[in-house]
């Protein structure tokens, strides 16, 4: 089923009347000449920016822009070139981009000096007002000011050798420390890797060692820190474990949550995208079913763990938090603006027809990418969200991101491709209601729940693929949901 021709994208050009520099900030060839004058002019011109290409980009309601930059500066007497990111914030007006500049920005600038990822310029911060816009190089960023430190090689060191002190159970010294972006999203966190060089305590080298730090701009992090190592225990005395990274604390000054790292690599988009493709000899180690079977395994053990820690996520809570999205979509984007308003009216009036189940400890945004397979072993990642909520939202979130990874590999192209879909979601529900022991009455319930929960997440994709100018996935996102839409609508009639 095809995206109806009112689901428009939001387009750049139609933000310029609340963000008076969006068209230039996406236009790659006049943002270089604007870095260029910004952050390398004054400088001697040693330094020239040859390269720069738009990597992210969020529209934030009420706010402006936030639009991300990978440049490479080439040093003109030395040849050497230093890759940078930037980071461009878009305001309504001059004085807000100026405000930002002196509150955020300069007082982090100060702290990168000498370092070599903003060595070839002239400055790391500066503001660009006739585009109302801030630019800073990473790691500064003003949603994240602890950045600047958590990135900072020597500073880290210090900071990891106790917790790294004792690695699998052996001594290890901490001599060296390199850091490196895993993941940064556009807005609220960033995800960093840690690689430690070092030393037994008797002197021997010892293999490196790698660790995750996570920041985040609100408390998260210390919630995760906290609910990581129980389940991590409960995990260990399961009958069919799954791998629970180690938590190795939380730096409050920093905000910063450490992991150990896990052997592994996501699976089971591949794997239904291979089979959809090729069919059924495409699979190899583990197979798609056996990678949807450890999933939902995964997701029993975790709702039926006890644990009390997250915050409570109802779904009132979630529709609540999308019933905010047509007021931004209606000026930008009317068409999708009124169906998104039939579509979370029908969402509710789903809700309202039947009690919640009792809430249990749950992933939060437990999907096939938060799943990581080294051989037969399966792991877990991404503890952020933990939250007590009813299953069906993890169910649901699991569903609507395989239906959409379906989706995009093509998968609704045939009767044969959605067949094959439906059997592996069909699959993954099954096995989660064989883990739980659930018989017909509680398997029946189970679904229209997850029916429930599965709309409220494609909705929420629908909107964050329309803030991120993502226009390919809302397309699928907006024929995902409307695929999906009737047999809600059954289930309330």
């Amino acid at each position: 089923m095809r995206a109806p021709a009112v689901v428009d994208a939001l387009d750049p050009r139609v933000l310029r009347e609340e963000v008076p520099g969006v068209a230039e900030a996406f236009d790659e060839r006049l943002m270089s000449r604007h870095l260029q004058a910004a952050l390398v002019e004054g400088g001697g011109q040693r330094c020239l920016i040859e390269r720069c290409v738009r990597r992210q980009a969020v529209y934030v309601p009420g706010e402006g822009c936030v639009v991300r930059y990978a440049i490479e500066a080439r040093d003109r007497v030395r040849g050497l070139v230093t890759p940078a990111l930037v980071s461009a914030r878009l305001f309504p007006n001059a004085r807000s981009s100026r405000r930002h500049l002196e509150t955020c920005l300069r007082p982090l600038a100060a702290a990168v000096g000498g370092r070599p990822e903003v060595a070839p310029f002239v400055t790391p911060v500066a503001v660009l007002e006739p585009l109302a816009m801030t630019v800073s190089l990473f790691p500064i960023d003003g949603e994240l000011p602890t950045l600047v430190r958590a990135t900072d090689p020597a500073t880290m060191l210090e900071m990891l050798r106790q917790p790294l002190a004792a690695v699998n159970g052996r001594s290890f010294v901490a001599r060296r420390c390199r850091v490196e972006v895993a993941h940064y999203p556009r807005q609220h966190h960033c995800v960093l890797r840690y690689t430690l060089d070092g030393t037994r305590a008797g002197g021997e080298e010892a293999p490196a060692v790698t660790v995750f730090g996570k920041i985040a701009g609100d408390d998260r992090g210390q919630l995760a820190a906290v609910a990581v190592p129980e389940l991590r225990q409960q995990v260990l005395r399961r009958e069919s474990p799954f791998a629970v990274p180690q938590s190795l604390g939380f730096i409050a000054p920093l905000g910063l949550a450490l992991y150990e790292a896990i052997p592994g690599v996501t699976r089971i988009a591949q794997r239904l995208s291979e089979r959809l493709s090729h069919g059924p000899g495409a699979d190899g180690t583990p197979t798609l079913e056996d990678a949807v079977d450890r999933a939902a395994r995964v997701a029993a053990d975790l709702h039926t763990s006890g644990i009390p820690h997250g915050r409570s996520r109802r779904v009132e809570d979630e529709l609540n938090e999308l019933a905010q999205a047509p007021a931004a979509l209606e000026r930008f984007s009317p068409g999708l603006a009124a169906q998104y308003r039939a579509w979370l009216d029908a969402v509710a009036a789903c809700a309202a027809t039947a009690d919640p189940w009792p809430a249990s400890f749950s992933h939060g945004d437990f999907s096939p990418s938060q799943l990581i397979f080294s051989g037969d072993q399966c792991g877990l990642i991404d503890f952020d969200t933990v939250c007590q909520a009813e299953p069906a939202l993890d169910l649901g979130q699991f569903l609507a991101y395989l239906r959409l990874g379906a989706r995009k590999a093509g998968g609704s192209a045939s009767p044969d491709g959605r067949e094959t879909t439906e059997r592996v979601c069909a699959r993954f529900l099954e096995a989660y209601m064989q883990a739980r022991g659930y018989e017909s009455k509680a398997r029946e319930r189970l679904h229209a729940r997850v029916r429930l929960y599965e709309m409220v997440s494609l909705l929420r994709l629908v909107f964050h693929s329309w803030r991120k100018f993502k226009a390919a996935r809302l397309e699928l996102a907006v024929e995902s949901l409307l695929e999906r839409l009737p047999a809600l609508t059954q289930q309330t009639a």
